[in-house]
């Protein structure tokens, strides 16, 4: 299962994510980290404060295309258009992903976006082309039991607007007890709606039950998980903190019942759509 981390900046999306992470691994799977996000928090996380050796993903859209038989030039989208057979995994490890990623301990494999390129710096491409590599990815990615791959989206709901979600299988969208907080969320949301991407929320730096009826009356519906306020996570954040494990597997339960396993079809009909679109 693809989980993508999604949330308002300061929501500590990262930190879930990372939480996350070590969890799943702490339990016996396999796990692909991404980190999508500029700030790069979850490499940070993982690494535990070390920037780790390896060439950045956001490289590595030509590779991914001539990977999926597409010729030069020509655009990713086509892949799904032409119903591209090609597909990437975990186990074996197809090639793009070994040279696009590091392994670190306890089955966790990291990719990264990276910081911005002088390309982005220079305003030849925006800031979104990064990720572009994601978006042929992750909907040709077949998992293994207990593979799970984590995605720690950009901050707000932008990065979702571009439709790289039609590659995860489930969103969870990180809400603090805070109004703008609330109301990206419910952006996010509206936005996976439109893409037809499950989603769950969850409830960060919960203090008090004022604030989880904020989140929950805001939001609409009660989060599938409260993750209390935790200065261990603020101080440490590369140590797995027992206090949010029944929590995390609550969400990872919860993910499993929404998760719909269509994400390749999501993805054709995306590209479809946009494609039609754009002939009128």
């Amino acid at each position: 299962m693809i989980l993508g981390f999604l949330g308002k900046g300061g929501s500590g999306k990262s930190s879930v994510a990372t939480q996350m992470t070590l969890f799943l691994s702490d339990q016996g799977n396999t796990v692909l980290a991404i980190d999508a996000d500029h700030n790069m928090d979850l490499s940070y996380n993982l690494s535990e404060g070390n920037e780790p050796s390896l060439s950045y993903f956001s490289q590595s859209l030509s590779d991914l295309q001539k990977a999926v038989g597409l010729a030069e030039g020509e655009k990713y989208s086509q892949a799904f258009l032409s119903a591209s057979t090609v597909r990437f995994s975990l186990t074996p490890l197809s090639s793009t992903i070994n040279s696009y990623s590091t392994l670190l301990k306890n089955n966790v494999r990291l990719m990264v976006a990276g910081p911005q390129t002088e390309n982005v710096l220079y305003g030849t491409h925006c800031s979104h082309s990064l990720t572009t590599p994601l978006k042929i990815l992750l909907p040709l990615l077949e998992l293994q039991e207990n593979e799970v791959v984590i995605v720690d989206e950009k901050a707000g709901a932008d990065g979702v607007s571009t439709g790289i979600v039609t590659g995860i299988d489930v969103g969870v969208i990180v809400c603090e007890p805070a109004l703008h907080s609330v109301k990206t969320a419910k952006q996010i949301a509206a936005l996976m709606d439109f893409y037809e991407t499950s989603y769950v929320f969850v409830g960060n730096k919960i203090i008090t039950n004022e604030d989880k009826d904020f989140i929950t009356l805001g939001l609409g519906q009660e989060p599938v998980g409260f993750m209390l306020e935790s200065a261990s996570i603020k101080r440490n954040p590369s140590v797995s903190v027992p206090e949010w494990h029944d929590e995390l597997e609550a969400i990872f339960e919860s993910a499993k019942t929404h998760n719909k396993n269509n994400r390749l079809e999501r993805t054709v009909k995306k590209f479809t759509r946009n494609h039609e679109f754009a002939q009128v």
